[in-house]
């Protein structure tokens, strides 16, 4: 198929004009090894768009690059899903790394300090993600050595958050507390020891709510002894214990 003209574009591509005024978009590279512009045509365009497409993935990586940060296995996983193969994935990856826009060690930094500035995530809840992405250790370590005190203030501000809406028992609160604060990745005894130190200044005020709401569901089926001791017994599961 005989190329009518070309124009070169702006992202390492040309756009061909071909017979019957078809135009077809062929990355530089494709065309530089082909020598389609020395012949000044396309034997087997078929064959050409599926070479062509093999030259897609490292612009589609830096593309996916530009907008997520990514380790090397995370950027394998991406383009696996892309459906493109394994050879191609593994020449593509090759060139990211020695092109410097995949690094392991650049990611473990911007990933650590991000998840410790912009979310609540603890210290083992971003070890387990770089590990999960094959990111050994002594990569990462060096990043993650900081003071108790920022991963120790990082809780007392989540607790704080939430203190603020709370309406359960202190109990109730605390185990919440204890129970978010694990999954997001700190030490139970960090927890422990900031929690035991807090106190809820309107717990008296919260259990006369929860009562008031509980007796007058529980006044149409029960009355005198019973009724007060069913109301004990929900106010107890509640965790408020006086």
């Amino acid at each position: 198929m005989k190329i009518i003209k070309y124009k070169k574009l702006n992202n390492g591509k040309y756009e061909l004009l071909l017979e019957n005024n078809l135009k077809v978009r062929i990355y530089e590279d494709v065309i530089i090894n082909e020598e389609l512009l020395l012949k000044g045509k396309i034997d087997d365009l078929e064959e050409i768009i599926k070479i062509n497409e093999k030259y897609s993935i490292y612009e589609v990586s830096l593309k996916y690059l530009s907008h997520h940060m990514s380790s090397i296995l995370g950027m394998r996983k991406y383009l696996h899903n892309k459906k493109y193969e394994d050879i191609d994935i593994d020449k593509t990856i090759d060139k990211l790394i020695k092109n410097n826009y995949l690094n392991d060690s650049l990611y473990a930094k911007s990933y650590i300090l991000n998840q410790m500035k912009l979310s609540n995530d603890g210290p083992l809840k971003i070890i387990k993600h770089l590990e999960d992405n094959k990111i050994n250790k002594n990569i990462y370590q060096d990043y993650l050595e900081v003071s108790n005190d920022i991963w120790e203030e990082k809780i007392r501000k989540y607790v704080n958050k939430h203190i603020k809406t709370n309406k359960k028992s202190m109990f109730v609160f605390k185990n919440n507390m204890m129970i978010n604060l694990l999954n997001l990745g700190y030490e139970r005894e960090m927890i422990d020891d900031i929690l035991c130190k807090i106190s809820l200044d309107n717990e008296e005020e919260l259990r006369s709510i929860e009562e008031e709401k509980i007796r007058k569901k529980l006044a149409k089926k029960y009355s005198g002894y019973e009724l007060e001791r069913k109301i004990k017994e929900k106010l107890y599961k509640l965790g408020f214990f006086r």
